[in-house]
């Protein structure tokens, strides 16, 4: 099997169980991959990418981004998809080529300060992940019980 149809292997069932409206895709490989949701009135981006792309970019549900870690300066590919996850996407699927990323000085960590999650690794790509509803779970212990517990204000000493 070839790279594209074993990342579409993997992208086609997340794709399908986000069922989402709006599709924006960037990157060729990100668009080679997708070539069967072109129906869906997706949104593309072509390399190379810049901030001025997203200017006009009203919010979408589902982005899926490749090449960005391997055309972009890596402070500028940061701040690209910081932007992208902050004001235009709720959920995003990044595909990054290992060798590229690594001489671009791409780590492990610095997809994980973006608060994606590695979901899967074909050939020599990284599948990376981010979801609004996943990215900061609620703690047992974040609530008032634990908090502002005004019965022992004066009784134990901070």
């Amino acid at each position: 099997m070839s790279t594209s149809l074993d990342l579409a292997t993997i992208l086609s069932p997340l794709i399908k169980q986000c069922q989402h409206p709006s599709l924006l895709l960037a990157g060729d490989i990100a668009i080679n991959s997708c070539k069967e949701w072109h129906n869906t009135k997706p949104y593309i981006l072509k390399t190379p990418f810049s901030i001025q792309q997203l200017a006009d970019l009203p919010t979408i549900d589902l982005a899926i981004i490749s090449d960005i870690t391997e055309t972009l300066p890596k402070s500028q590919a940061m701040q690209w998809l910081g932007l992208m996850r902050n004001a235009h996407a709720q959920h995003i699927i990044v595909i990054s080529e290992i060798t590229l990323a690594t001489q671009q000085g791409w780590q492990l960590a610095d997809y994980l300060a973006l608060g994606m999650k590695r979901i899967s690794i074909v050939d020599n790509y990284h599948l990376f992940s981010y979801a609004i509803e996943t990215y900061q779970p609620k703690h047992d212990w974040l609530n008032n019980r634990f908090w502002a517990n005004p019965d022992n204000f004066d009784k134990y000493r901070w």
